[in-house]
């Protein structure tokens, strides 16, 4: 392989790379979006002074009595700010906003490198064929 194949090859696998850590973006917006999803429904279901289940871990319930609609809400790392349950579900459903722009312009970036690498393909399989037919005719003569 010459030189000038092995570029595009690595360039080829630069932009693959890229856009598998794209694909991992995307599914990670998807998870923590139905997630905020879940706990809307859950804070909009949830009734002052009656008896719940409060996930605490895979498949682990605790049995809690809801005192009042105040939830805790994390503003920063180890930072929490006590809101009413509608102030809460307020600031999910802008969180939702955001996670679906930032799905919005990962797409984009998807759709741009699905064209990249296609072209590329395009280009790295004309120049190996045209490598091969030279050295078909080189071994003629």
């Amino acid at each position: 392989m010459n030189e000038d194949l092995r570029q595009k090859a690595i360039v080829l696998e630069m932009y693959n790379q890229q856009l598998q850590m794209l694909q991992s973006e995307l599914a990670s917006i998807r998870t923590l979006r139905s997630e905020i999803e879940k706990s809307i429904k859950t804070l909009e279901n949830i009734n002052v002074d009656s008896e719940t289940l409060i996930p605490v871990g895979p498949g682990v319930f605790l049995k809690a009595k809801v005192i009042d609609d105040k939830a805790l809400i994390g503003v920063k790392s180890d930072i929490y700010v006590e809101k009413s349950f509608n102030e809460v579900v307020e600031d999910l459903k802008k969180s939702i906003e955001d996670l679906n722009k930032a799905e919005k312009e990962s797409m984009k970036k998807v759709e741009e490198l699905v064209k990249i690498i296609s072209a590329l393909k395009k280009d790295l399989q004309e120049s190996i064929q045209k490598t091969q037919e030279k050295n078909i005719e080189d071994n003629k003569t």
